[in-house]
């Protein structure tokens, strides 16, 4: 049965210490916090001091087995990613996968059988996990690197009307998911998410219209607000 989940990220509303709550319907708790520990330590995607909800449309639960619960481990992930940094997740994607504590994807069961539903719902994609992972011992091995990553590309096979792209690890497949890949650097321990950062040009479009009086922030009535929520996203 293919299902919808959403994912939310805001800003968090307590201070200090605060790291933010995490909400969750349809899924299991300890599913998320997993997911959320994965992006942190592997692609440095921090969601400190962010509140987070993930919601299984229609009022349906994922499972609380491995068999069950971690298929949906892709979708939760590629989801909180997009609300954090703000792209939208492709609408002809499905995602189905289990994610490992190295960044890995990992197989699940009936592979074929959900790939076919997609396919009668609708989805001209689907991003599971690469064919390679069912072989877990000696390929996974190889493909290991400094940090413990799993490193590798992104197949893709084209059959009965829908495009199917394999992955290896979290990060291929969640630029395979987005409208617009997600900005990376390589570093020692792998890839990191880069920080996005204004363009001076961009910063001297938005002054164009601004006049050259100068004004005294008392008589602007308006709140001033100083927020350095983009500096808590990025490790």
């Amino acid at each position: 049965m293919t299902v919808e989940v959403q994912a939310l990220v805001a800003l968090a509303a307590g201070s200090g210490g605060y790291g933010g709550r995490r909400i969750v319907d349809g899924i299991s708790t300890s599913r998320l916090l997993l997911i959320l520990a994965v992006l942190q330590k592997r692609y440095g995607i921090s969601f400190h001091r962010r509140d987070v909800y993930v919601n299984v449309v229609g009022g349906m639960h994922l499972g609380k087995g491995s068999k069950s619960g971690g298929g949906s481990d892709l979708a939760v992930a590629i989801g909180l990613v997009s609300s954090l940094v703000g792209i939208p997740v492709r609408s002809d994607t499905a995602f189905v996968g289990e994610v490992g504590l190295l960044g890995e994807l990992r197989p699940v069961h009936s592979l074929d059988k959900r790939i076919t539903e997609a396919r009668r719902m609708g989805f001209s994609r689907i991003v599971t996990p690469s064919s390679s992972s069912t072989s877990s011992g000696q390929k996974n091995k190889k493909q290991r690197k400094a940090g413990g990553r799993i490193q590798s590309g992104v197949q893709e096979v084209s059959a009965g009307g829908i495009k199917q792209l394999m992955c290896d690890n979290l990060l291929d497949a969640i630029n395979c998911g987005l409208v617009t890949k997600l900005p990376t650097k390589q570093t020692r321990s792998g890839s990191k998410l880069i920080k996005p950062k204004r363009s001076k040009s961009r910063l001297n479009d938005d002054m164009k219209d601004i006049p050259t009086k100068s004004y005294d922030m008392s008589d602007l009535d308006m709140p001033i607000i100083l927020d350095d929520e983009d500096d808590m996203m990025f490790e």
